[in-house]
C-alpha cells in the first residue's frame, strides 16, 4: 500500500512539473517591469485562491537573458547566478511576505528553448 501511495504521489508531482509553461514561469519568477516590487503585491499573481505559497523566487534579470540561457540547452537544465528576490511567507491569514534580496545560483528547466520551471 505504501508503494502504491508513493507511486501515485510521484505521478502527480511529475504531472505538475510537466504542466508548467513559459507563461506561468514569467508570472511566477520574473520581476514585473511595472508596478510595485513589494512581495505582498507580487505574490497576489502567484498565489492560488485561499492559498499562500510559503516561498517564491523572483529573478531581477530581464526575461530575454533567461530565454537566451535556454536557447543553448533547449530541453534540459541550465544553472546561472542571478540577482533574486525571495518572498518568504510570514503570515497566512492574510498572506504576508518578507523580502530577501540575494545573488545565487538557480537551476532552470528548459523546454523547447524556453524556461518553464525554477528549482527551489
Amino acid at each position: 500500500m505504501k508503494v502504491q501511495c508513493a507511486c501515485l504521489l510521484l505521478l502527480l508531482l511529475s504531472a505538475a512539473v510537466l504542466s508548467q509553461t513559459y507563461k506561468d514561469f514569467k508570472r511566477k519568477h520574473i520581476l514585473p517591469r511595472k508596478g510595485s516590487h513589494d512581495c505582498n503585491n507580487m505574490m497576489i499573481n502567484v498565489n492560488d485562491i485561499n492559498q499562500c505559497k510559503s516561498i517564491n523566487t523572483f529573478m531581477k534579470d530581464k526575461v530575454t537573458l533567461v530565454v537566451a540561457l535556454c536557447s543553448t540547452n533547449k530541453k534540459g537544465f541550465v544553472t546561472h547566478k542571478f540577482d533574486v528576490i525571495d518572498c518568504i511567507m510570514i503570515s497566512s491569514k492574510p498572506c504576508l511576505y518578507q523580502m530577501l534580496t540575494l545573488r545565487k545560483n538557480k537551476r532552470i528547466k528548459c523546454e523547447n528553448g524556453l524556461p518553464v520551471h525554477l528549482e527551489a
